[in-house]
């Protein structure tokens, strides 16, 4: 249910259009706003209603959710204006950066609309109720959205090191008493004992193996361990009140530490995103009331299948961490 909300925060910002006829506003910057037309809105309220009919089912819409107050057709219609009107203050965002879209990206906007539009069925446009303008338009806005939020993220640091990132693969013992554990080191160095046997006959842990990322709660735990080499065992280590050994098997995991620092890259260009935005945020105070949010029903449209915006807007503007 959180899923659309969360595309402001991932920047799948989408949405826009005319006139300023039932905004509410309480100051001049406000009044510039510009309300949703009821066919660029459908467009992606049908969007969202395919999503979520291909993988529930059309059954899904007569569901109560949340407290049981709504339907949950009618749960997701209120958090799609929710959405809407958020993308209505990235649009007055846009004017105050003095965000524009270049004449390059205008093309690919251009071709984009083009391809969404001619791939629409008769019942995908009886539903939407959508001319060859509106796709324009919704493209357009959407890709104004995307281009507000680099900028407001733009002074995220892009540059994070392999060890700010790294990821590991270790196996590990715990033990309840110091003594075992310290036979056990030497037992490693004399014996030339497997370190898993040792991991399976002595320890009190049934997973002898795990995967470590920079950040996470493991790593927080035993720092140490990103010192390691491969095939290198540490020293005791006491956390709490029993005592871990570990062996790195793998002390640079390539393709899942390039994962990790785009994970981490991501969440601070999030992280700052949601700063600035929530003052816009706060300052505008939009509210869209148009009269077409009552009359949009989910269970209308059982033939319009359209389920492809996404798709084809990234095609021409890949997702990038920059």
């Amino acid at each position: 249910m959180k899923r659309i909300v969360e595309k402001v925060i991932l920047c799948l910002l989408l949405l826009s259009l005319s006139s300023c006829k039932g905004i509410e506003f309480e100051n001049q910057k406000i009044a510039k706003a510009e309300e949703f037309s009821k066919a660029e809105a459908m467009i992606f309220v049908a969007e969202e209603k395919n999503r979520y009919e291909n993988r529930f089912g059309n059954s899904l819409w007569n569901l109560k959710s949340g407290d049981g107050s709504l339907y949950f057709k009618d749960y997701i219609v209120s958090v799609t204006k929710g959405f809407i009107e958020k993308l209505m203050i990235l649009k007055l965002t846009a004017e105050d950066l003095n965000v524009i879209i270049s004449n390059a990206d205008s093309e690919k906007i251009t071709k984009a609309s083009e391809e969404y539009y001619n791939l629409l069925t008769y019942d995908d446009k009886e539903y939407i109720g959508c001319a060859k303008d509106d796709v324009l338009r919704a493209f357009t806005d959407y890709h104004i959205a995307r281009l507000v939020v680099d900028n407001l993220s733009k002074n995220a640091s892009t540059e994070l090191s392999i060890s700010e990132a790294k990821v590991i693969r270790v196996q590990y013992i715990v033990f309840e008493e110091k003594e075992i554990a310290d036979q056990t080191v030497e037992d490693l160095k004399n014996r030339g004992a497997n370190f898993a046997y040792f991991a399976k006959t002595r320890g009190k842990n049934t997973d002898i193996e795990m995967i470590i990322k920079r950040g996470d709660e493991m790593s927080t735990r035993f720092p140490e361990l990103f010192y390691l080499s491969d095939g290198q065992v540490s020293d005791v280590i006491q956390f709490r009140n029993r005592y871990y050994l570990f062996k790195c098997v793998e002390d640079y995991m390539v393709d899942e530490t390039e994962e990790r620092r785009l994970e981490v890259l991501k969440s601070m260009k999030n992280h700052e995103f949601k700063e600035k935005f929530e003052r816009y945020e706060n300052e505008y105070k939009i509210r869209s009331n148009s009269s077409y949010w009552k009359e949009i029903d989910l269970q209308d449209g059982r033939n319009c299948t359209v389920n492809n915006f996404e798709e084809i807007y990234y095609r021409y503007f890949p997702k990038t961490i920059k």
